[in-house]
């Protein structure tokens, strides 16, 4: 079977009418005819009932006409993506969580300078965004790809790859009275004055949903910026929400971080599921797994 007979077929099955599927196509009803019935051959099952001049779809129609359209979309896209490439009008959108850049994602401006080299027709743009503002321009579809810490979350018509998981932490300065616990429970966080680098809404969609759950009151504040962060929580009574380090990995003074068991962070790659589709981000999405996807705790 080639795309050509899968299109004819798609169109058949959508109309459900010989005639007004090759009007569609501009071609005639028998040429229609005829690839369909070599598709048929082919797959050696019926794709469609006829009965009195009305057509419906047999099982192996439904199954075909559910896996063609995808495989007729993934060919399109990639026929799209090369005819950018060429042209040179190949563009992507990138947004880096600011949080990511001091740690997680320490000399990823070198990183995207390979991808570049190595592929210099694409055009590649670079936002940095807080967290929330990432994940906002994903779901709006404003970027082709975007970087974020996260806690394991459903997006609807979002794709998530994820580069590596780190365990939840929360960080004690020495003045507070948690300090220096190896692990602590979510209810012991009640009115401790927590900081983090987004709404715990989009990125701690679990925790938050269990605080809500559970009545836990956490006097939450976001502080996108991870060095100020541990600034503030060496100069006031907060704790902040963090991946887990030993003491030696952190090397902060004053700071004490505690697991948080049953929550897990993602490094995350988040693309609008119309972005996947298409090559080129899933070829930067490759990229940056192959640099990050083995790092970390």
């Amino acid at each position: 079977m080639d795309i050509t007979q899968l299109r004819y077929f798609l169109r058949t099955a959508e109309t459900l009418n010989y005639t007004r599927a090759a009007e569609g196509l501009f071609i005639t009803r028998q040429s229609l005819r005829q690839a369909l019935s070599n598709l048929e051959s082919e797959i050696g099952a019926p794709l469609f009932f006829n009965e009195k001049n009305h057509l419906s779809l047999t099982e192996y129609g439904e199954y075909l006409a559910f896996t063609a359209a995808e495989v007729v979309g993934s060919f399109d896209a990639m026929a799209e993506d090369m005819a950018r490439l060429v042209s040179q009008k190949a563009r992507l959108r990138m947004a880096i969580s600011v949080s990511l850049l001091t740690f997680l994602l320490n000399g990823v401006d070198g990183v995207l300078k390979e991808f570049e080299t190595r592929f210099p027709h694409i055009q590649l743009e670079v936002l940095t965004l807080t967290a929330d503002q990432v994940i906002d321009a994903v779901l709006a579809e404003e970027v082709d790809c975007g970087c974020v810490l996260q806690m394991p979350c459903p997006r609807p018509g979002c794709k998530t790859k994820v580069l590596h998981n780190y365990p939840v932490a929360v960080d004690f300065g020495d003045q507070m009275s948690l300090y220096g616990r190896e692990t602590v429970g979510l209810w012991e966080l009640d009115g401790v004055p927590l900081l983090g680098m987004g709404a715990l809404e989009k990125i701690a969609f679990p925790l938050w949903e269990d605080c809500r759950r559970e009545g836990i009151e956490l006097s939450y504040q976001t502080m996108p910026n991870a060095i100020d962060a541990f600034y503030h929580m060496q100069h006031s009574l907060s704790a902040g929400l963090d991946i887990y380090y030993t003491q030696e990995e952190a090397d902060v003074p004053h700071v004490r971080a505690s697991r948080l068991p049953g929550y897990i962070w993602e490094l995350a790659l988040l693309c609008p599921e119309a972005s996947f589709q298409q090559g080129l981000t899933r070829l930067l999405c490759r990229f940056l797994e192959e640099r990050y996807g083995n790092t970390g705790g």
